[in-house]
């Protein structure tokens, strides 16, 4: 499963891009070093993306962190918890001074870091990190030292803002809510939208429910369409968001803001989490157009989307 090894670094706070940015496109938007990477330090998960409620006590999240250019000379790591919606303060977690290095994040010393007791740590529990650099030249490099491309692409995996949770059990009436959109990289419709989650057609599935707040237009998407989003979670938050099918007119996005004004049929796919008992969604997802000169227009791959309920 594609989200088992890609998912943890697609929680990112990160900054919004156009929708039909050209990802190639100056992705090193830096100059903070010598070399085509700058002092940058990139972090290669080699765990599962989240740390399991089930096995709290052996499980692990973390990976292999790595200076592409060989010149960083000090990489220190600082995590916070936040837990109930409240946010600890930042905590020093790890240091190198060579790589590369082997990161890797327990309940044991996620708590000593943080001043508490394994104990302590519950379900839904999220786990920010954040790093600093600084290069052989002295240059301090923070996830703000790169443009968005390299804040944002999954490919390039930086090391410098991620987070993990504690998984816990989906329960269907906990997910269902109004959420607000925290994270959009799908640039025609950025984070700050209100939107509900409804009950789906079963136990394990939720509808987003115009999640990008689309303006319904003319035509009025046709009846069970309605810019909703189906998403099927696992009894342990893992979700997948099925494309939905080509030979019927699909509304999950208005197009006017994307500059392709009367196409209509707008579809998305992917994965990721949904966390229920701390009312969180975080995905990423494919967008496409069909119908666009007899084939799709892709929106963007791999476009980070997060809400937190109200």
């Amino acid at each position: 499963m594609r989200y088992i090894y890609k998912f943890a670094l697609l929680a990112l706070l990160i900054i919004s891009v156009s929708a039909c940015e050209d990802i190639d496109k100056d992705p090193f938007e830096i100059s903070v070093n010598d070399g085509p990477f700058g002092s940058f330090v990139r972090l290669d998960i080699t765990t599962a993306p989240v740390l399991d409620v089930t096995d709290i006590a052996n499980t692990t999240f973390g990976g292999t962190l790595r200076a592409p250019s060989n010149n960083v000379a000090s990489y220190e790591m600082r995590v916070r918890r936040v837990s109930g919606g409240a946010a600890s303060d930042f905590a020093p977690l790890f240091s190198t001074t060579t790589f590369p290095a082997e990161f890797i994040a327990n309940a044991e010393n996620l708590a000593t870091a943080l001043g508490l007791a394994v104990s302590d740590l519950l379900p839904g529990d999220r786990f920010d990190f954040e790093a600093t650099s600084i290069g052989t030249d002295g240059s301090v490099v923070t996830f703000d030292s790169f443009g968005p491309n390299l804040q944002g692409g999954p490919g390039e995996a930086q090391g410098y803002r991620f987070n993990t949770f504690i998984s816990c059990p989906f329960v269907q009436d906990e997910a269902i809510g109004t959420y607000t959109v925290t994270v959009s990289t799908f640039g025609a419709y950025p984070a700050g939208n209100t939107f509900e989650v409804i009950a789906g057609d079963n136990d394990n599935q939720i509808i987003m429910v115009n999640p990008h707040g689309s303006l319904l237009g003319d035509p009025v998407p046709i009846e069970g369409a309605g810019y909703e989003i189906v998403v099927d979670v696992t009894p342990f938050g893992l979700a997948t968001v099925e494309r939905t099918i080509d030979d019927v007119d699909q509304y999950i996005f208005d197009t006017d803001p994307t500059g392709n004004t009367g196409f209509f049929d707008t579809h998305v796919e992917g994965d990721g989490f949904v966390f229920s008992c701390a009312g969180a969604i975080i995905l990423s997802l494919d967008y496409d157009l069909s119908g666009l000169g007899g084939g799709n227009f892709t929106f963007g791959s791999d476009r980070a989307f997060s809400a937190q309920k109200n």
